[in-house]
């Protein structure tokens, strides 16, 4: 219905308006809108997700570092690093997919940290550490607890934006050939009504059966980066190293 689709883009230009406040907001700026160079699926993704991202950039976040030095607090005498206790595994395997170390990590039955160890790290409970943690403290085992729980989590939120990013590529790819087919057939309808062999209906049609694949493929497409910013954050900002060295490569362009 004419009236549907026409209260459906006030809908979309009043949520975009919106948004643009919002981002001029975090920005520093007055609202108003904001200036582009090109449409969304217009635009290519600035970078893609290297493989072989190490745990280690996790140590960085701000709840695992809190997480730790609770830790520490707790029993300043504790003379291990807290930094042996966070398990040492490949977070990214090739195409930025999750890694067998990671699934693993997440996917046993047994202690995680054991299931951690078994891939490089040494065992946060158990032989010689647990010898030195006899004398630990009730305030020190709930700290480390705390700090196993916050680190699980971080994992969690990596794989969760790992494996959503790789959902999204595939859709995306689905959905494109979809739109293609769909432009495709909308030209054939308006080369067959300039040509006299069908009524201007036949471009409608074709028309509107384009439309919803084309605005399938915006969200998916917005889906798509939204996972890449979550695996950002879950990061604990992107995947430079601690010592600042980039891991980052360019995107390749998908047909």
């Amino acid at each position: 219905m004419p009236g549907e689709d026409t209260a459906t883009v006030h809908e979309i230009e009043r949520q975009i308006a919106l948004k643009e406040n919002e981002i001029n907001t975090l920005l520093g700026r007055n609202p108003g809108p904001i200036a582009r160079t090109s449409t969304l699926l217009a635009q290519e993704m600035p970078v893609e997700i290297p493989s072989g991202l190490p745990s280690t950039l996790l140590e960085r976040r701000p709840d695992v570092r809190a997480a730790e030095q609770q830790v520490r607090v707790a029993n300043a005498e504790i003379g291990v690093a807290i930094g042996d206790f966070f398990p040492r595994i490949g977070l990214t395997a090739i195409y930025g997919g999750t890694s067998t170390d990671l699934d693993k990590l997440l996917k046993s039955e047994a202690n995680v940290w054991s299931a951690a160890a078994t891939a490089a790290g040494p065992l946060f409970t158990g032989g010689r550490l647990t010898g030195r943690r006899r004398q630990a403290t009730a305030a020190f085992e709930e700290a480390k607890l705390s700090y196993q729980q916050t680190a699980l989590s971080a994992f969690r939120e990596v794989s969760d934006a790992l494996i959503s990013h790789r959902r999204y590529n595939d859709e995306r790819v689905e959905q494109s050939q979809a739109v293609g087919a769909g432009r495709e057939a909308v030209e054939l309808a308006t080369v067959r009504y300039r040509e006299g062999k069908a009524s201007y209906y036949e471009v409608l049609e074709a028309q509107q059966q384009l439309f919803p694949a084309e605005n399938t493929l915006s969200r998916i497409e917005v889906a798509r980066r939204l996972a890449v910013i979550q695996l950002y954050k879950a990061l604990g900002g992107g995947w430079n190293t601690l010592d600042g060295q980039s891991l980052l490569t360019p995107a390749k362009t998908v047909k």
